[in-house]
């Protein structure tokens, strides 16, 4: 192992516990300092090390390169860095603007080049050592591809929820661009993260940053961008001035500069502060967890130096003149116009015949001059505008196309069965039921709301009272702090004897802090709307102990539940929705959903042998169980219109269907005191 000679006096640190360490900032905002998270820098090592196993190598390569460099050596005064913003967002507010962006660039090229406004503010002990890095940050122009880029693209992904190394998509090459990547969230809690350099993959080398610290305008403002310039400062090698930990205020650390004090570190601003023998600590350092950062000093100048003019993890790439050519840099304020790449949102993707959806262009990459609509079948306000109002007088399944264009060219994008338009009309009456047997989903009834790779789905052979399909939602792979929501039938409650929704539960936490939560909604104006009838979550919810793998449910995992749905008995238009506030748990599966079925908040049929089959059914179908005898067996079609009733003398009926017409119908089974219905299909 090479032996590190320690700058002037300062203190040893330990090269082993810098090889990687994650880094997380987080800025006070509006005077009230935020919660500091501690770092997993252990976890994060043994990671890197299984990983890579030339990053201990790579960390002592570049410490003995600093230790060589003399910054009077340096002839160059300005580096550009060009830089690629990689937006990771659902359509949410974290899809921040280019404003933004282009606003965390100017606000990172002022801190570098000691241009930021409040340097005036600095205490004047520290004012002589406050450097200009001469670093100049530049949005790339030209793309690894070779294609126009405005150095900002947007990628949607489900995984800006709880962001992490997961969320490092579509990475460009970083010895010629800088990688950023913007989050809603991170899984840490922390604002950002970054790795020293030589220690991460060349894909995960970049920076991680929540949406809100971004920039000063937007979601952003002008305190918490300065937490972009923190971890930048880390990417080129700088450590916290109390050393390689995330706690700063536990003990006297030493971060490798001789001209930042010796430090407990600072979570507030404190200018008078002092600590490790120091007369006064630097506390308006970029790289201290004080909310007043001003300044780097001129020692941390020279470690950022060495790091850009050396060879590890392509630093000294990055501002070459042939790199600044390739990726379109060479000239600030280069101008470009690229060809936009189109994309689009809707307010709703669910809606009734006549209601209005709002269609709104996101497109990206470069301004829109003019743009086109093709949704056939639509009642549009406009099909040029940005943001277009449109709505059906059929119902059924509908696509959207978006062309979008400018003076270099067009892009278009088609979302397939966009939009589902539901009948004001055609709605359940007098009794519904739904087990899923007939194998089907989505359909005219069940849709999810989600295209992300996580949704609802049918699962199979899981079922409550032994039946074979149910709805089920893979919660255990959701990053968390996603919600999931699987739109249900509408109904005339008015036809209903019983307003009682009832369905059955199976789900176990994975640990007792996961509070996945179930809610129940409806509307009353096919979906524009929803509030929840039904909400439970955890312990609350769980139906099984807790289970640390994934949770698929036995016979006895199963409970039902009852939404009294009385107080809209008059509705002729009620929608239900399903829907999962994931909290990074467990699966949760839903079966034998029930309307006027049930009575009670438990299954009043106490025999659970009774058998439809087959279903689907062709010629006849037979019910058979241990209590038929006395009861009345119907049929229902899907108006509610009775087609048969019966009175069986034995525990097995057959029914004749040949003169019934293909489609769903309900067998209701009914005594004085108690009925169950099922759903079957005639084919």
């Amino acid at each position: 192992m090479l032996v590190l000679v320690p700058l002037q006096h300062k203190m040893k640190f330990s090269l082993l516990s810098l090889t990687v360490t994650l880094l997380f900032f987080q800025f006070r905002i509006s005077s009230a300092q935020d919660s500091l998270k501690h770092c997993c820098t252990d976890e994060f090592m043994k990671s890197v090390y299984q990983k890579n196993p030339f990053a201990q190598y790579n960390r002592q390569q570049l410490e003995l390169f600093t230790q060589q460099y003399h910054a009077n050596n340096n002839t160059r005064q300005i580096y550009v860095i060009p830089v690629v913003f990689h937006i990771i967002h659902n359509y949410g507010s974290e899809n921040i603007s280019d404003a933004q962006v282009r606003d965390a660039v100017k606000i990172l090229n002022e801190d570098y080049s000691r241009m930021n406004s409040d340097t005036a503010d600095i205490v004047n002990t520290f004012k002589p050592i406050a450097a200009n890095i001469g670093f100049e940050f530049r949005l790339a122009t030209i793309a690894p591809n070779g294609n126009c880029t405005n150095g900002i693209e947007h990628i949607q992904s489900n995984t800006t929820y709880g962001g992490g190394e997961q969320s490092k998509l579509n990475p460009w090459p970083r010895e010629k661009y800088l990688n950023i990547w913007v989050t809603r969230e991170l899984a840490s809690g922390a604002a950002g993260y970054t790795y020293l350099p030589g220690t991460a993959s060349a894909d995960a080398d970049g920076i991680m940053i929540l949406s809100t610290y971004v920039g000063s305008t937007g979601t952003g403002n002008y305190q918490t961008a300065r937490a972009l310039t923190h971890e930048i400062g880390h990417w080129f090698n700088l450590l916290h001035p109390w050393g390689n930990s995330n706690s700063p205020g536990v003990s006297c650390g030493d971060d490798n500069v001789n001209d930042t004090p010796e430090t407990k570190g600072w979570t507030t601003c404190n200018l008078n502060g002092a600590s490790c023998g120091s007369t006064l600590d630097n506390v308006q350092n970029y790289m201290e967890y004080a909310y007043c950062s001003r300044m780097f000093t001129s020692g941390q100048k020279t470690r950022m130096l060495a790091a850009i003019n050396s060879s590890v993890a392509g630093r000294n790439n990055l501002w070459s003149n042939s790199n600044l050519i390739a990726t379109g840099t060479v000239t600030p304020n280069t101008t470009v116009t690229c060809i936009p790449v189109a994309d689009f949102i809707g307010s709703s993707v669910n809606v009734c015949v006549g209601g209005s959806i709002q269609l709104s262009d996101v497109s990206w990459n470069a301004k829109v001059i003019y743009r086109f609509w093709n949704i056939s079948g639509a009642n549009a306000s406009s099909l040029t505008d940005s943001v277009i109002s449109i709505s059906f007088n059929t119902p059924g399944i509908y696509s959207v196309s978006l062309t979008a264009g400018n003076n270099s060219g067009s892009d278009e994008i088609t979302k397939t069965a966009f939009i589902q338009v539901i009948s004001d009309t055609d709605l359940h009456a007098h009794s519904y039921a739904e087990n899923f047997e007939d194998n089907s989903f989505p359909d005219s009834d069940f849709q999810p709301e989600n295209s992300n790779d996580i949704n609802w789905y049918l699962a199979s052979p899981i079922g409550y009272d032994g039946s074979s399909h149910c709805l089920a939602l893979h919660n255990f792979s959701s990053p968390g702090n996603e919600t999931y929501g699987v739109d249900g039938p509408s109904f005339d409650l008015s036809t209903f004897a019983n307003p009682n929704l009832t369905f059955h539960v199976a789900y176990a936490q994975k640990t007792a802090v996961n509070n996945d939560k179930l809610r129940v909604m409806i509307s009353l104006n096919c979906g524009q709307n929803w509030f929840p009838r039904y909400s439970k979550s955890g312990s609350q919810l769980a139906t099984s102990p807790l289970q640390t793998s994934n949770f698929f449910p036995d016979a006895t995992e199963w409970r039902m539940e009852t939404v009294n749905l009385s107080l809209y008995a008059a509705s002729t238009n009620l929608r239900i929705k399903f829907e999962v506030i994931s909290n990074g748990g467990n699966n949760i599966f839903i079966d034998d959903i029930n309307l006027g079925g049930y009575s009670s908040t438990e299954n009043l049929l106490t025999d659970n042998s009774i058998q439809i089959s087959p279903n689907p059914a062709l010629t006849g179908v037979t019910v058979t169980g241990n209590s038929l005898i006395g009861n009345t067996i119907s049929i229902y079609d899907l108006l509610g219109r009775n087609i048969f009733s019966e009175i069986p003398t034995a525990n097995t009926e057959t029914i004749n269907l040949n003169s019934i017409s293909s489609g769903i119908y309900f067998i209701e089974i009914k005594s004085s005191t108690e009925k169950k219905t099922f759903r079957f299909v005639k084919m």
